[in-house]
């Protein structure tokens, strides 16, 4: 098992190479990025409707009209992100800032109802403000908000792949060290 992972330290720089390169191309231009993951879902979307629609019409027993209309409306879906990829972004956020807010609001009237039991007053407060402010930024610009999130999933990349790549350099440096030790034992 040892010899395994030892062996596998190729696969670790190539999924750090892989995610650094991909966080580099979305700090190049986050919008485009985002509007080609956009397309991706959709076109994702649209496979999975027409796969669903033939099952549904190859048994043609059982349950097979929800199948079809389940398939139909993933493909409709499909079709409308990969038709309008800005507006469904847009949409996507402005429900995210929407939900914020809401929870925002819960958290402000959490605040001043369980005075008595909540503990650190000041911190789920300043929680409450936080939230609302973010949330009505992502409503005022949607799109800029979808821009933020793209970026910081560029910033994780970066991260997952500095990580793979440091773990593919202790695999190697424990290989060469486990051969070295291994030789010294021989030679004894």
């Amino acid at each position: 098992m040892n010899n395994t992972v030892h062996t596998n330290w190729g696969w670790e720089v190539l999924k750090g190479v892989i995610a650094i390169a991909l966080a580099v191309i979305i700090f190049m231009n986050p919008a485009d990025a985002l509007l080609t993951i956009a397309t991706y879902i959709g076109a994702l979307a649209i496979i999975a409707g027409i796969v669903l629609i033939i099952i549904a019409l190859a048994r043609k027993s059982g349950f097979w009209q929800f199948i079809f209309v389940q398939g139909t409306i993933y493909a409709l879906i499909g079709l409308f992100i990969v038709a309008y990829p800005k507006v469904t972004v847009g949409l996507l956020i402005f429900f995210m800032g929407l939900l914020i807010v809401i929870l925002g609001i819960m958290q402000f009237a959490a605040y001043f109802r369980l005075k008595k039991l909540m503990p650190a007053r000041p911190l789920n407060l300043i929680t409450a403000i936080i939230s609302i402010l973010v949330g009505g930024l992502l409503l005022y610009n949607p799109f800029k908000g979808a821009v933020l999130a793209t970026v910081i999933m560029a910033v994780y990349a970066v991260l997952y792949g500095v990580t793979r790549l440091y773990v593919a350099w202790l695999l190697i440096t424990r290989k060469k060290g486990g051969e070295e030790e291994a030789e010294m034992r021989d030679e004894l």
